[in-house]
């Protein structure tokens, strides 16, 4: 099956679920029973049952990037045309007092020696992404 092909059907697939109100209905219960304490079992879980998968997983983080970045890419367009500052200063306001700031606060800590270590690297990307095309 060719990739345009298969892309297509995932489109189709997608849309024609979210015309389900089931659909939407058992995925805002699953959103919403999520436990973020497994969250933590879960990334040892994946990182350590089996290395090999893990590996093979992580070598697809390219393509798993690609695709949150032009996802990230047309929501934003999509929310900047559609909805207004502030509908967006409202949701967010609400949305980002459910955030657990504590482990906010450690995963910032935790990241931090990482992100110093690893800016070189980003700074090239980021540069050559904004030497292309007409981004601003």
């Amino acid at each position: 099956m060719c990739e345009d092909h298969s892309r297509d059907a995932g489109s189709r697939i997608i849309m024609e679920l979210l015309m389900k109100p089931g659909f939407k209905d058992d995925i805002r219960d699953v959103l919403k029973s999520i436990d973020p304490d497994a969250g933590r079992a879960l990334v040892k879980a994946i990182l350590w049952q089996d290395v090999e998968f893990t590996l093979g997983v992580l070598g697809a983080l390219p393509a798993i990037a690609n695709t949150l970045i032009r996802t990230l890419d047309e929501l934003l367009l999509q929310v900047n045309e559609k909805f207004s500052l502030e509908l967006l200063q409202g949701f967010l306001g609400s949305m980002l007092e459910d955030i657990d700031k504590e482990s906010l606060r450690r995963a910032i800590l935790n990241l931090r020696p990482l992100i110093e270590e690893l800016a070189p690297i980003f700074q090239r990307v980021w540069h050559e992404a904004m030497q292309e095309g007409d981004l601003p």
